[in-house]
């Protein structure tokens, strides 16, 4: 078997990265709710071609990152990766997917630029949303990245970029019979 793409997606623009990675490398592409299932685990599991997840960032949680943790797959290669609005050299250098993966380390991670849709987002969401940036304002000393969010709050942001996918094609071709 050759390679697997599994992802989770809000907005879609980690399915947009997960269609287009899957293209490129010839991978098998998973809704991570239809891997979950015990068939699909069971195959999954049976398999050692490369595996890679796609995930937004959604706050603190990374639903990839988890799935990851919880399954192990400590017999192929895995690669995360995760999607969201924080600028990418700071979710790179804060590497959040560390933390989410928690003792499973054997894993390589990646980090893609997303798509926020304030005109989209849910009652609930938007709450969130408002109340972050509110105390966001009113901090004296801001990052970058927070100045960005502001600056972003309550306009639809598109920052998928197809070729930040050109390392996780890379790392598929070294960790499979691709290459």
């Amino acid at each position: 078997m050759g390679p697997t793409v599994i992802f989770d997606t809000f907005y879609g623009a980690t399915h947009q990265y997960a269609r287009e990675l899957a293209e490129r490398t010839g991978a098998r592409l998973l809704d991570l709710d239809m891997a979950g299932n015990q068939a699909e685990l069971d195959r999954l599991y049976a398999e050692q071609a490369p595996l890679v997840v796609l995930s937004p960032v959604h706050g603190p949680q990374i639903r990839g990152a988890a799935f990851v943790a919880e399954h192990g797959f400590s017999h192929r290669p895995v690669a995360v990766a995760a999607v969201g609005m924080t600028l990418l050299e700071d979710a790179r250098k804060k590497d959040q997917l560390s933390g989410a993966l928690g003792d499973y380390h054997a894993v390589e991670r990646f980090y893609l630029p997303g798509r926020m849709n304030y005109s989209a987002l849910s009652a609930k969401h938007r709450a969130i949303m408002t109340s972050l940036i509110t105390a966001l304002k009113l901090k004296p000393r801001k990052s970058d990245n927070e100045k960005y969010m502001i600056e972003c709050y309550d306009k639809d942001v598109d920052h998928v970029d197809l070729a930040e996918l050109e390392p996780i094609v890379e790392w598929i071709v070294r960790n499979s019979a691709l290459g």
